[in-house]
Protein backbone atom coordinates (compact mmCIF):
# COMPACT_ATOMS: atom_id res chain seq x y z
CA UNK A 1 0.00 0.00 0.00
CA UNK A 2 1.37 3.43 -0.98
CA UNK A 3 1.34 5.70 2.07
CA UNK A 4 3.09 8.60 0.35
CA UNK A 5 0.15 9.91 -1.66
CA UNK A 6 -2.79 10.41 0.69
CA UNK A 7 -5.90 11.72 -1.06
CA UNK A 8 -7.05 13.83 1.86
CA UNK A 9 -5.81 14.67 5.30
CA UNK A 10 -7.22 16.17 8.45
CA UNK A 11 -4.59 17.33 10.88
CA UNK A 12 -4.04 19.26 14.06
CA UNK A 13 -0.73 20.10 15.68
CA UNK A 14 0.32 21.58 18.96
CA UNK A 15 3.48 22.62 20.74
CA UNK A 16 2.85 21.65 24.34
CA UNK A 17 3.86 23.50 27.47
CA UNK A 18 6.78 22.32 29.58
CA UNK A 19 6.41 19.30 31.77
CA UNK A 20 9.16 18.03 33.99
CA UNK A 21 10.47 15.24 31.64
CA UNK A 22 10.89 11.63 31.82
CA UNK A 23 12.65 12.35 35.05
CA UNK A 24 15.50 12.33 32.59
CA UNK A 25 15.55 15.99 33.62
CA UNK A 26 17.32 17.30 36.67
CA UNK A 27 16.32 20.87 35.87
CA UNK A 28 13.03 22.13 37.25
CA UNK A 29 12.04 18.98 39.13
CA UNK A 30 13.23 20.25 42.51
CA UNK A 31 14.18 16.85 43.82
CA UNK A 32 11.20 14.68 44.72
CA UNK A 33 7.86 16.42 44.05
CA UNK A 34 5.02 15.72 46.46
CA UNK A 35 2.49 15.34 43.65
CA UNK A 36 3.13 13.00 40.72
CA UNK A 37 5.07 14.78 37.97
CA UNK A 38 4.89 13.58 34.41
CA UNK A 39 8.04 11.57 33.73
CA UNK A 40 7.79 12.38 30.03
CA UNK A 41 8.53 15.78 28.48
CA UNK A 42 6.26 16.21 25.46
CA UNK A 43 7.52 18.87 23.06
CA UNK A 44 5.30 18.43 20.05
CA UNK A 45 2.41 16.29 18.87
CA UNK A 46 0.70 15.88 15.52
CA UNK A 47 -2.12 13.54 14.53
CA UNK A 48 -4.12 13.17 11.35
CA UNK A 49 -6.05 10.72 9.23
CA UNK A 50 -5.74 10.25 5.49
CA UNK A 51 -7.03 8.00 2.74
CA UNK A 52 -4.70 5.68 0.85
CA UNK A 53 -5.26 5.08 -2.89
CA UNK A 54 -7.09 1.85 -2.02
CA UNK A 55 -9.38 3.95 0.27
CA UNK A 56 -8.02 2.43 3.50
CA UNK A 57 -8.05 4.92 6.36
CA UNK A 58 -4.59 5.71 7.72
CA UNK A 59 -3.58 7.17 11.06
CA UNK A 60 -0.51 9.41 11.04
CA UNK A 61 0.76 10.13 14.54
CA UNK A 62 3.89 11.98 15.62
CA UNK A 63 5.15 12.90 19.07
CA UNK A 64 8.44 14.53 20.07
CA UNK A 65 9.84 13.59 23.48
CA UNK A 66 12.90 14.80 25.35
CA UNK A 67 15.56 12.19 26.09
CA UNK A 68 17.93 14.21 28.27
CA UNK A 69 21.53 13.05 28.02
CA UNK A 70 20.59 10.09 25.85
CA UNK A 71 20.59 9.88 22.07
CA UNK A 72 17.99 7.64 20.48
CA UNK A 73 19.38 5.69 17.53
CA UNK A 74 17.20 6.22 14.47
CA UNK A 75 15.19 3.23 13.26
CA UNK A 76 12.05 2.24 11.39
CA UNK A 77 10.26 -0.92 12.49
CA UNK A 78 7.20 -2.71 11.14
CA UNK A 79 3.89 -3.07 12.95
CA UNK A 80 2.94 -6.71 12.53
CA UNK A 81 -0.04 -9.01 12.64
CA UNK A 82 0.89 -11.46 15.44
CA UNK A 83 -1.02 -14.26 13.69
CA UNK A 84 0.63 -13.57 10.35
CA UNK A 85 3.98 -11.76 10.74
CA UNK A 86 4.28 -11.36 6.97
CA UNK A 87 1.35 -8.93 7.13
CA UNK A 88 2.47 -5.42 8.03
CA UNK A 89 -0.08 -2.78 9.01
CA UNK A 90 2.24 0.18 9.31
CA UNK A 91 5.49 1.29 10.86
CA UNK A 92 7.00 3.07 13.84
CA UNK A 93 10.00 5.31 13.28
CA UNK A 94 12.46 6.98 15.63
CA UNK A 95 14.25 10.13 14.49
CA UNK A 96 16.84 11.60 16.89
CA UNK A 97 17.05 15.34 17.44
CA UNK A 98 20.41 16.34 18.92
CA UNK A 99 20.81 19.35 21.19
CA UNK A 100 23.80 21.50 20.25
CA UNK A 101 23.03 24.38 22.60
CA UNK A 102 21.41 23.80 26.01
CA UNK A 103 20.37 27.44 26.09
CA UNK A 104 17.85 26.66 23.36
CA UNK A 105 17.04 23.09 24.45
CA UNK A 106 17.33 22.98 28.26
CA UNK A 107 15.94 19.44 28.39
CA UNK A 108 18.68 17.96 26.24
CA UNK A 109 18.26 15.68 23.24
CA UNK A 110 14.92 14.63 21.81
CA UNK A 111 13.36 11.96 19.65
CA UNK A 112 10.50 12.21 17.20
CA UNK A 113 8.37 9.08 17.27
CA UNK A 114 6.29 8.68 14.13
CA UNK A 115 3.61 6.06 13.53
CA UNK A 116 1.79 5.27 10.30
CA UNK A 117 -1.06 2.81 10.78
CA UNK A 118 -3.68 1.24 8.52
CA UNK A 119 -6.78 1.56 10.72
CA UNK A 120 -9.04 -0.15 8.18
CA UNK A 121 -6.96 -3.33 8.35
CA UNK A 122 -6.36 -3.19 12.10
CA UNK A 123 -10.05 -2.79 12.92
CA UNK A 124 -10.57 -6.28 11.46
CA UNK A 125 -7.57 -7.91 13.18
CA UNK A 126 -7.31 -10.08 16.27
CA UNK A 127 -4.31 -8.88 18.25
CA UNK A 128 -2.45 -9.71 21.44
CA UNK A 129 -3.81 -9.21 24.99
CA UNK A 130 -4.10 -5.49 25.80
CA UNK A 131 -1.23 -5.22 28.28
CA UNK A 132 1.85 -3.07 28.71
CA UNK A 133 5.15 -4.90 28.05
CA UNK A 134 5.61 -5.29 31.83
CA UNK A 135 2.31 -7.21 32.03
CA UNK A 136 0.27 -4.39 33.56
CA UNK A 137 -3.18 -3.39 32.26
CA UNK A 138 -3.30 -0.37 29.99
CA UNK A 139 -3.37 2.88 32.03
CA UNK A 140 -6.57 4.06 30.32
CA UNK A 141 -10.08 3.71 31.72
CA UNK A 142 -13.33 3.29 29.82
CA UNK A 143 -12.20 0.43 27.58
CA UNK A 144 -14.33 -2.31 29.14
CA UNK A 145 -16.97 -2.27 26.38
CA UNK A 146 -14.54 -1.63 23.54
CA UNK A 147 -12.40 -3.65 21.17
CA UNK A 148 -8.67 -3.21 21.85
CA UNK A 149 -6.28 -4.40 19.16
CA UNK A 150 -2.66 -4.87 20.28
CA UNK A 151 0.01 -5.39 17.64
CA UNK A 152 3.77 -5.95 18.09
CA UNK A 153 6.39 -3.45 16.96
CA UNK A 154 8.70 -5.83 15.14
CA UNK A 155 10.45 -8.14 17.61
CA UNK A 156 11.25 -5.39 20.11
CA UNK A 157 8.80 -6.36 22.86
CA UNK A 158 6.95 -3.10 22.22
CA UNK A 159 3.35 -2.78 21.11
CA UNK A 160 0.90 -0.36 19.54
CA UNK A 161 -2.76 -0.22 20.61
CA UNK A 162 -5.93 0.79 18.81
CA UNK A 163 -9.20 0.77 20.72
CA UNK A 164 -12.65 1.50 19.33
CA UNK A 165 -16.28 1.27 20.39
CA UNK A 166 -19.20 3.55 21.19
CA UNK A 167 -17.62 6.82 22.26
CA UNK A 168 -14.11 5.30 22.16
CA UNK A 169 -11.27 5.91 19.72
CA UNK A 170 -7.79 5.53 21.20
CA UNK A 171 -4.28 5.05 19.92
CA UNK A 172 -1.31 4.15 22.07
CA UNK A 173 2.24 2.81 21.96
CA UNK A 174 4.63 1.23 24.45
CA UNK A 175 8.27 1.46 23.42
CA UNK A 176 10.85 -0.42 25.55
CA UNK A 177 14.56 0.32 25.44
CA UNK A 178 17.18 -2.24 26.49
CA UNK A 179 19.23 0.54 28.08
CA UNK A 180 16.37 1.16 30.53
CA UNK A 181 16.48 -2.43 31.82
CA UNK A 182 18.61 -1.35 34.77
CA UNK A 183 15.85 0.98 35.95
CA UNK A 184 13.22 -1.74 35.68
CA UNK A 185 15.37 -4.28 37.49
CA UNK A 186 15.82 -1.84 40.36
CA UNK A 187 12.21 -0.56 40.50
CA UNK A 188 10.06 -3.20 38.73
CA UNK A 189 6.33 -2.91 38.24
CA UNK A 190 6.14 0.89 38.40
CA UNK A 191 3.78 2.67 36.01
CA UNK A 192 3.77 6.47 36.08
CA UNK A 193 1.47 8.29 33.64
CA UNK A 194 0.16 11.86 33.96
CA UNK A 195 -2.42 13.17 31.43
CA UNK A 196 -2.16 16.46 29.59
CA UNK A 197 -4.91 18.19 27.61
CA UNK A 198 -4.12 20.16 24.49
CA UNK A 199 -6.58 22.68 23.07
CA UNK A 200 -6.77 22.58 19.28
CA UNK A 201 -9.15 23.91 16.60
CA UNK A 202 -10.56 20.37 16.45
CA UNK A 203 -11.36 20.41 20.17
CA UNK A 204 -9.53 19.18 23.28
CA UNK A 205 -6.96 16.51 22.54
CA UNK A 206 -5.89 14.40 25.51
CA UNK A 207 -2.54 12.63 25.81
CA UNK A 208 -1.37 10.23 28.51
CA UNK A 209 2.45 10.00 28.39
CA UNK A 210 4.53 8.10 30.93
CA UNK A 211 6.85 5.23 31.68
CA UNK A 212 6.48 1.59 32.66
CA UNK A 213 9.07 -0.66 34.32
CA UNK A 214 9.55 -4.41 34.51
CA UNK A 215 12.21 -6.76 35.81
CA UNK A 216 12.52 -8.76 32.57
CA UNK A 217 14.49 -7.50 29.55
CA UNK A 218 12.60 -5.15 27.22
CA UNK A 219 9.78 -4.46 29.68
CA UNK A 220 10.86 -0.94 30.67
CA UNK A 221 10.29 2.07 28.47
CA UNK A 222 8.14 4.98 27.37
CA UNK A 223 4.41 4.81 26.69
CA UNK A 224 1.86 7.28 25.37
CA UNK A 225 -1.87 7.10 24.67
CA UNK A 226 -4.09 9.51 22.76
CA UNK A 227 -7.84 10.11 22.62
CA UNK A 228 -8.65 10.23 18.91
CA UNK A 229 -12.26 11.38 19.30
CA UNK A 230 -11.50 14.92 17.99
CA UNK A 231 -10.69 13.28 14.64
CA UNK A 232 -13.97 11.36 14.37
CA UNK A 233 -16.00 14.17 12.69
CA UNK A 234 -13.57 14.15 9.76
CA UNK A 235 -12.96 10.39 9.57
CA UNK A 236 -15.59 8.11 8.08
CA UNK A 237 -14.00 5.05 9.70
CA UNK A 238 -13.64 6.57 13.18
CA UNK A 239 -17.14 8.02 12.97
CA UNK A 240 -18.49 4.56 12.19
CA UNK A 241 -16.46 2.80 14.89
CA UNK A 242 -17.37 5.31 17.61
CA UNK A 243 -21.06 5.68 16.78
CA UNK A 244 -20.90 9.17 15.28
CA UNK A 245 -24.03 10.36 13.53
CA UNK A 246 -23.81 10.63 9.78
CA UNK A 247 -26.27 13.51 9.96
CA UNK A 248 -25.48 17.17 10.44
CA UNK A 249 -26.02 19.28 13.53
CA UNK A 250 -26.47 22.92 12.55
CA UNK A 251 -25.75 24.02 16.12
CA UNK A 252 -22.31 22.48 15.67
CA UNK A 253 -21.55 24.48 12.50
CA UNK A 254 -22.58 21.59 10.33
CA UNK A 255 -20.19 19.11 11.89
CA UNK A 256 -21.04 15.46 12.42
CA UNK A 257 -22.41 14.60 15.83
CA UNK A 258 -19.91 12.44 17.72
CA UNK A 259 -20.51 10.33 20.79
CA UNK A 260 -18.85 11.93 23.85
CA UNK A 261 -15.57 10.19 24.62
CA UNK A 262 -15.90 7.41 27.18
CA UNK A 263 -12.15 7.24 27.76
CA UNK A 264 -10.77 8.05 31.20
CA UNK A 265 -7.28 9.52 31.25
CA UNK A 266 -6.11 9.99 34.82
CA UNK A 267 -2.86 9.97 36.74
CA UNK A 268 -1.47 6.47 37.26
CA UNK A 269 1.24 6.32 39.90
CA UNK A 270 2.88 3.88 42.31
CA UNK A 271 3.12 4.69 46.01
CA UNK A 272 5.00 7.89 46.86
CA UNK A 273 7.96 5.97 48.28
CA UNK A 274 8.23 3.84 45.13
CA UNK A 275 7.73 6.90 42.95
CA UNK A 276 10.54 8.75 44.75
CA UNK A 277 12.84 5.77 44.22
CA UNK A 278 11.87 5.72 40.57
CA UNK A 279 12.74 9.42 40.19
CA UNK A 280 16.11 8.79 41.85
CA UNK A 281 16.93 5.86 39.57
CA UNK A 282 15.92 7.78 36.45
CA UNK A 283 18.06 10.74 37.44
CA UNK A 284 21.09 8.53 38.11
CA UNK A 285 20.50 6.71 34.86
CA UNK A 286 20.24 9.99 32.92
CA UNK A 287 23.57 11.21 34.33
CA UNK A 288 25.32 8.34 32.56
CA UNK A 289 23.90 9.21 29.14
CA UNK A 290 24.59 7.14 26.04
CA UNK A 291 22.51 5.62 23.26
CA UNK A 292 18.93 4.35 23.40
CA UNK A 293 18.24 1.54 20.96
CA UNK A 294 14.90 -0.03 20.08
CA UNK A 295 15.83 -3.56 19.08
Amino acid sequence: MNRNNPIRMQSFQHLSGILCLLAFQTTGCNGKPNAPVSPVQVQNTSVSTSLAPNQDELLNFSITLSTGNFTVIGATLPILNPSNPSAQYGSLSLQPILCANHATCPYGNSVQVGVSLDLSEIAQTQGLPPLLPNGSPLPVGGLQNSTVVTLPIGNTGGDIYFAFGKGVAMFGAAVPFAQMNVVGQTIPGANLFVPITITTPKGPFTLLPGIFTGSAPNTTGIGFFADLSPLAPQSALLASLTGASIGRDESQDGQKVVQPSQLVFKTITPSKSKRDRLYEELLKWNEKGGDLILE
